[in-house]
């Protein structure tokens, strides 16, 4: 006895479910955050930079701290115009998806910039626009080849080969790694919000909610820790073993360090 077996989907499952949730932009704040955060998220936890390169850490930052040190201190535009073609000219070795990431980074900087200092810098008429705009400009482009040369945790590892104080790296440490547990738990809230509101407009209330239950959660957690230091008698009195170490690697950086300090002192 032949047995047919009948292979057809059943005609629920045949119809495609053409039902489209439109949300308003405008007051979908709640995706918004959530795309932020995300991206904040990945900023904290990137482990790999926009370009990889081979200098130490320790270097990369003394040479931040040196060539803004001088640029703030030059008033020639001369000498700030060759750190620029200086900086621009290092930049062009790399490749192009690393020159249009760090160049985001120093459009971001400078809408970021603009915002806070461009409307006192046009009340003041004692002020020098052409040397300010050189000099912003040469500092925003040294920071943002910095940032997206090193990542935190080449900075912090920077920072102990440099012995800076065991307090502020400890601190920044810190304060480091709570950004990125506030980060998780303001979004796990926001996805827990946006899951319950399906359909509908979340609103604007929630954010004082937010807030109040971020600081609340922080707090907690701080407490915690500090209540685990204390019973772990923790004193900062662990030893620093690191030291800054010379690589091959390291000699065009610190030829061109040598030659900002030589442009500076020749202007």
């Amino acid at each position: 006895m032949n047995m047919q077996t009948n292979t057809e989907l059943p005609l629920w499952l045949q119809t495609k479910n053409q039902t489209n949730l439109n949300f308003e932009k405008k007051h979908d704040f709640v995706g918004i955050n959530i795309t932020s955060l995300g991206k904040l998220l990945h900023f904290f936890t990137n482990i790999t930079p926009v370009y990889r390169v081979k200098t130490s850490p320790w270097l990369r930052v003394c040479t931040l701290l040196i060539t803004s040190l001088l640029v703030l201190l030059s008033r020639n535009l001369i000498f700030l115009w060759a750190c620029l073609l200086i900086i621009l000219g290092e930049l062009a070795l790399f490749p192009g998806n690393a020159i249009l990431g760090i160049f985001k980074k120093y459009l971001k900087l400078i809408i970021f910039t603009a915002i806070f200092i461009l409307p006192s810098l046009f009340l003041s008429q004692k002020a020098d626009l052409a040397l300010f705009f050189m000099r912003i400009s040469t500092l925003l482009l040294s920071l943002a080849y910095f940032s997206g040369t090193t990542t935190w945790q080449q900075f912090i590892l920077a920072l102990k080969q440099l012995h800076f104080p065991n307090v502020l790296i400890l601190t920044l440490d810190i304060t480091v790694k709570y950004c990125y547990l506030a980060g998780i738990y303001l979004q796990e809230s926001l996805y827990s919000i946006r899951f319950k509101t399906l359909g509908q407009k979340a609103s604007f209330q929630l954010l004082g909610n937010l807030i109040g239950e971020l600081y609340l959660s922080l707090k907690s957690r701080m407490n915690d820790l500090y209540q685990a230091m204390v019973l772990r008698g923790y004193k900062l009195t662990n030893k620093n073993h690191l030291y800054p170490k010379f690589t091959r690697a390291d000699l065009f950086p610190l030829i061109k360090l040598g030659l900002i300090c030589l442009l500076f002192w020749w202007f």
